[in-house]
């Protein structure tokens, strides 16, 4: 392809790309953030066939077809991919209205259809959370262990 000598345009062009990608990780951390904190449910995004998604891991015993209908009656774009998974459209230009609409949207379905949701139990997920905890444990051993 011929660029004119001195354009900017495809610097711009990748420049943009880049901060395109860059956006949707972004909204694509927050959404699974929000699925993990509240129901449980873990996600991952994609970038396929020029749709940008989020794929929920939900339960086998899930009717998937039904929740991808309900969340997309919910005003947030969902179907059900050739897998059998559910998918939810993540779009660059989301505000963060967006991206709590997308979320919680989501939740209600998957709380309503599945009577799931995160336990209060904070179990701890990585490992610096894990080490957290177990330091936390040992300190409250300790204080116990004085009186």
């Amino acid at each position: 392809m011929s660029v004119p000598e001195g354009s900017t345009v495809p610097r711009k062009q990748k420049n943009l790309l880049a901060a395109t990608d860059e956006v949707l990780r972004a909204i694509a951390t927050d959404v699974r953030g929000g699925l993990l904190e509240t129901v449980g449910i873990e996600s991952e995004f994609t970038a396929e066939d020029g749709r940008t998604a989020m794929i929920l891991e939900l339960p086998a015993t899930a009717d998937a077809a039904q929740i991808a209908r309900a969340i997309d009656a919910e005003n947030v774009e969902s179907w059900l991919d050739a897998s059998g998974k559910v998918r939810i459209a993540l779009n660059p230009w989301y505000s963060t209205k967006d991206v709590d609409q997308t979320v919680l949207s989501t939740i209600k379905v998957i709380h309503v259809l599945l009577g799931i949701h995160a336990t209060d139990d904070t179990k701890p997920k990585t490992f610096k959370e894990k080490l957290i905890k177990s330091i936390s444990e040992i300190m409250e051993l300790q204080k116990s262990a004085k009186k």
